[in-house]
């Protein structure tokens, strides 16, 4: 099947070989096949992506709590906000999850 070309399916004397490669050849001239190849292609980066930047979303997420955590004993709520540059509301929302 890896060398499936029009040489070796004449030099080949299985009709079950010589079948395979037309249907072969068929698939790869398909248009309509090439579409759902490169759709299913797509759709794959397209999951890869989200995948991504849900992962790095968590971690901006978590490493913001553990900032806070480690913050919280030392400074005031708006002193994290501005260094972390990011809302006093949500500041107060990471030590609320910090207490539960």
């Amino acid at each position: 099947m890896e060398h499936s070309t029009d040489e070796v399916s004449e030099v080949c004397k299985s009709e079950r070989i010589q079948k395979m490669h037309r249907r072969i050849c068929q698939i790869k001239a398909s248009e309509k096949t090439e579409v759902k190849y490169m759709q299913s292609w797509e759709e794959k980066i397209l999951i890869k992506q989200e995948g991504i930047a849900e992962g790095e979303q968590i971690g901006r997420s978590k490493g913001k709590t553990e900032f806070v955590k480690k913050l919280s004993n030392k400074f005031s709520i708006e002193q994290i906000a501005e260094m972390l540059e990011i809302d006093i509301s949500e500041v107060e929302k990471i030590i609320k999850e910090i207490a539960k």
